[in-house]
């Protein structure tokens, strides 16, 4: 009876606030990406809080000055429009890959994946690029995205000092590693460490300007999540991501350069660099499953079994949520629980969307390059701050999964939605978005 209450009075809000302004929406959305931990049954059918409210933000902004009518899908070029053509095609084979996944290994549970992972992260998205237009919506997007950063770190600060989402795992004898809302570490790091590059990035662009260094800390903050979850994974992405800022930037290039051999100098008499190597040497290419067995040697095994598996399933994989099933007969060491995904980018999409939705997601990626470097090209000040958050994106995932999960695949297609909103107003030419 509480949670019908709070439900109706925290979707009433939501609605409410939305009507009246569907930038409004957008932003509540993405400061509550967690939001889907609220689980909820409606009329005997699963569901969340995330879900329902871009269910009804979609819903709105369709009635809303009758919006359904200037949604434009034609797979032609025309003069403008929100979405640019090429993306156009793109999504709708994503959600095509999608369907594909589904009818391959369909289920309630799968739709109910389905849903959550393609259509509603869609829905947002078409309404993300229909409002957001301006430099003052992205600035308030990036306000959203900061405010979401605090609040998880206040909450991972009361959980180091208390026993609240106390999980035995994650403590004493073992390596502390804080969780936040999330029930494991990697969930915290996967959504913290690209907003404390994009955040980082943008604050640091922008730093003269009045309270942009906010921004900044906002991002600090975010790393400071992904250094609590002790996410090696997370770390290692921000840091290439920064060294190639360091490297590329022209403006501070020779300074960095000087630091940067200076430190890997430094490094090569301090730390047996060549003993590192050959040790992730052994890990990935021979891993030796025991008990003190490394996490990465445990995802190297894990990438070798879905390896032999989509070779004798090469065009459609395993299908939507059926990897754990098909991955156990090539399944070596049982007592190795077998992961819901094989955490790598490139295999968890192969092994979720066969070799369709592997491509359709490379097309997407090499479309997505081919913008940020159209960015450069115009010196608009968001290249940096986007190619440092889709960076640590990918780099992660490839020993992680950052998509197929509820909060990531929307946090996906924010990124997207901001990539698509730039590139719109560069080729306005709006003098706010570029370097002087």
């Amino acid at each position: 009876m509480i949670s019908l209450i709070l439900l109706c009075l925290a979707g009433g809000l939501f609605i409410y606030l939305s009507y009246r302004q569907i930038l409004s929406g957008i932003l509540i959305i993405t400061t509550l990406l967690p939001a889907y931990l609220w689980r909820l049954d409606i009329f005997g059918l699963p569901s969340t809080f995330l879900e329902l409210m871009i269910i009804s933000l979609f819903i709105i902004w369709l009635i809303k000055d009758k919006n359904y009518k200037n949604i434009n899908w034609l797979l032609k070029k025309s003069d403008f429009n929100p979405l640019p053509f090429v993306w156009r095609w793109l999504l709708i084979l994503w959600l095509l890959a999608g369907l594909l996944a589904l009818i391959v290994n369909f289920s309630q549970a799968s739709l109910g994946l389905w849903r959550a992972y393609f259509l509603e992260p869609m829905m947002f998205f078409i309404v993300f690029v229909y409002t957001v237009k301006s430099p003052a919506d992205l600035k308030k997007v990036l306000s959203a995205l900061s405010i979401l950063v605090l609040w998880l770190m206040i909450l991972v600060l009361y959980q180091n000092f208390s026993t609240w989402n106390f999980i035995t795992a994650y403590n004493f004898p073992n390596a502390k590693r804080l969780t936040g809302i999330f029930s494991y570490p990697n969930a915290l790091s996967l959504i913290s460490a690209p907003m404390a590059a994009l955040l980082i990035a943008y604050g640091l662009i922008n730093i003269k300007l009045k309270n942009y260094y906010l921004y900044f800390v906002a991002g600090l903050f975010g790393l400071v999540l992904s250094s609590l979850s002790l996410s090696q994974g997370a770390l290692v992405a921000l840091g290439v991501s920064f060294i190639f800022w360091l490297i590329l930037a022209k403006k501070i290039r020779k300074f960095s350069l000087a630091i940067l051999t200076l430190i890997i100098v430094v490094s090569f008499f301090v730390i047996p660099i060549r003993s590192h190597v050959s040790i992730w040497q052994q890990e990935i290419f021979n891993p030796v499953l025991d008990l003190q067995a490394s996490s990465l040697e445990i995802r190297s095994s894990q990438w070798q079994e879905t390896w032999a598996m989509l070779m004798d399933r090469p065009i459609f994989g395993a299908g939507l949520n059926a990897y754990q099933k098909t991955l156990a007969p090539y399944h070596k060491n049982s007592w190795l629980e077998i992961y819901l995904y094989p955490h790598n980018i490139f295999l968890n999409f192969w092994s979720e969307l066969g070799i369709f939705g592997l491509l359709i997601f490379l097309l997407m990626m090499g479309y997505l390059i081919y913008t940020l470097k159209k960015l450069f090209l115009t010196k608009n000040l968001w290249s940096w701050p986007l190619t440092m958050a889709w960076s640590t994106w990918f780099i992660h995932g490839l020993v992680d999964v950052p998509y197929f999960k509820n909060d990531l695949s929307v946090l996906f297609f924010i990124m997207l939605g901001i990539t698509i909103v730039v590139a719109n107003t560069d080729k306005q030419k709006d003098f706010n978005f570029h370097l002087h």
